[in-house]
């Protein structure tokens, strides 16, 4: 059950669909969609090359009920929603079903409903320090759930606090895509190449509720000699000025970053400190590492996995001696090679194996319901 529609854009959710779907059949429930989110999403419903059981079920709603204030969306989302999304479900036996829940009021509605032999609650982010309205959802979605998978360390100790075991599953990476940086064939977007260099760049979310922008502005201030790139969509930021050195270039699909980041020199992570950072797995940190690129970050979790190849730093004078020092490792391909080769474990086959180890020694464990395998779905 997603909370994001399924598009490569919004990461782990759509990417460990994709690579658990070499196990079993997955079905993708879909958040309520706008006819024009379903529009431009619909061409990643279905896989085409024929190594994945995947398929995703969309229900469009008039402007995703935005029209209404947000209290009083629940039940005409549920009234809406659920019959179709049941009746997509109707031919397989909940017996056998595996239920896989994130920040989502509709996935205890099926839980009730389906009945599944196995709830799973992939904790992605801490959206409770995000809007503190969530919390109670964060801990419904723990009540419901047998395996509690989270992505980073934080999130871990919050659940176990309450006495509840919870599995780091950190995000990762589609190393076939973003090795592509890497190819000398592969030409940088026009767009990209009039920027001047040396060019140090964030891809990602724009955003002050978890990006210090203030932090990336004051870099380019102390150094207009460099290019600062950001690509991404802007959310709740609408600068009224930027220093002249400072490129907002938009979002760009998906399948183009690995050429964007072959025309960036340095890339950077500059999350705020604080409980959003700390319940955080940046996809990005995988992302450029497996881009080759020299990256220059905030203490976010999963960097001591990769602490002798990213420089650290907490503020504005460390991220700028940070950064001229990684500009001087920027294309070396010795450090090249390495970085590419210390985010090898952290793919998203992997991430998916690590999962399915887990859900067969739970299945194997848990019995299936005293009710008949034969019998149908209580809806």
């Amino acid at each position: 059950m997603g909370h994001v529609p399924f598009r490569p854009e919004v990461g782990t959710p759509y990417h460990l669909s994709l690579a658990l779907a070499r196990y079993m059949p997955v079905i993708y429930i879909n958040p309520p969609l706008s006819f024009g989110g379903w529009a431009s999403s619909r061409r990643f419903f279905k896989s085409s090359d024929g190594v994945y059981d995947l398929d995703v079920v969309s229900v469009v709603m008039p402007g995703q009920l935005r029209f209404l204030p947000r209290r009083w969306r629940k039940k005409p989302t549920e009234w809406l929603m659920l019959p179709w999304v049941l009746r997509s479900l109707r031919g397989i036996n909940p017996h056998s079903m595996v239920l896989w829940v994130s920040n989502s009021e509709l996935a205890l509605v099926l839980h009730r409903r389906l009945r599944p032999r196995l709830t799973c609650y992939h904790r992605l982010d801490d959206f409770g320090a995000m809007d503190p309205s969530l919390a109670p959802l964060e801990r419904s979605l723990e009540q419901i759930a047998d395996i509690i998978f989270v992505v980073a360390p934080a999130l871990r100790d919050q659940h176990w606090a309450r006495g509840r075991e919870a599995i780091l599953l950190p995000n990762a990476v589609n190393r076939t895509l973003f090795e592509r940086a890497l190819d000398e064939s592969l030409a940088v977007p026009t767009d990209l190449q009039k920027i001047p260099r040396p060019r140090v760049g964030f891809i990602g979310w724009i955003t002050p509720r978890w990006i210090d922008i203030e932090l990336i502005l004051e870099i380019a201030r102390r150094r207009p000699d460099w290019s600062l790139v950001l690509i991404g969509p802007k959310v709740s930021w609408h600068p009224i000025s930027l220093p002249s050195n400072c490129y907002l270039i938009g979002a760009r699909p998906y399948a183009q970053l690995p050429a964007y980041l072959k025309g960036i020199d340095v890339c950077l992570i500059p999350f705020k400190e604080g409980a959003i950072r700390d319940g955080a797995s940046p996809l990005k940190l995988y992302e450029y590492l497996a881009a080759g690129r020299a990256v220059v970050s905030t203490p976010v979790p999963g960097l001591d996995n990769f602490e002798e190849l990213v420089w650290c730093a907490s503020n504005a004078d460390e991220f700028v001696e940070s950064i001229e020092q990684a500009l001087g490792e920027a294309h070396n391909p010795r450090a090249q090679s390495r970085r590419t080769e210390a985010v090898a474990p952290h793919t998203w086959e992997a991430r998916a194996h690590f999962v399915m180890e887990h859900l067969s020694r739970w299945l194997h464990d848990v019995p299936a319901p005293a009710s008949s395998p034969s019998a149908p779905p209580a809806w």
